[in-house]
């Protein structure tokens, strides 16, 4: 088992508070933010509504994303998370979000989905951020999963 651990806040942390309305790209707008406010490594939790989400999977048994799943309609975000590192010196957003809608098929009338987001359009989004100004976290690509984690030496 490997394991790369560190602290990565010696300079202290702040804390920001905002919304994403009128079909803002959640990546995209979140990407900007971090670029106004010199910010290389944070954590972010969001809840509200969305016009669309698109999710990603990774095949870790043959190491390859699978073909996205799109949904385009009213969806409440039950939980997100996510966070921000550096990727090619660049603000690098990566987002896991689980989203609830209506659906008269669905056992109680509620589908629930979720997973890696790969693209989100706001309706209305709350986010909270905490940045950690210190080291900046990088990604590298990670040759045992295939993915790019976090490079933390």
């Amino acid at each position: 088992m490997a394991a790369d651990m560190r602290q990565v806040n010696p300079a202290g942390t702040r804390v920001f508070m905002g919304t994403l309305t009128d079909g803002a790209n959640v990546h995209e707008a979140l990407m900007t933010f971090a670029q106004q406010h010199s910010i290389q490594t944070a954590a972010f939790d969001l809840l509200g509504g969305l016009h669309e989400v698109e999710f990603t999977a990774y095949n870790f048994v043959e190491q390859r994303r699978e073909l996205p799943i799109i949904f385009r309609r009213a969806l409440e975000i039950v939980a997100g998370h996510g966070t921000i590192s550096l990727l090619d010196e660049q603000p690098h957003i990566h987002l896991h979000l689980v989203a609830a809608f209506r659906d008269d098929n669905a056992p109680h009338g509620i589908a629930v989905v979720g997973g890696h987001a790969a693209r989100a359009l706001a309706f209305a989004v709350e986010f909270t951020l905490t940045a950690y100004d210190g080291a900046a976290v990088r990604r590298a690509a990670d040759a045992q999963t295939g993915l790019l984690l976090w490079d933390l030496r």
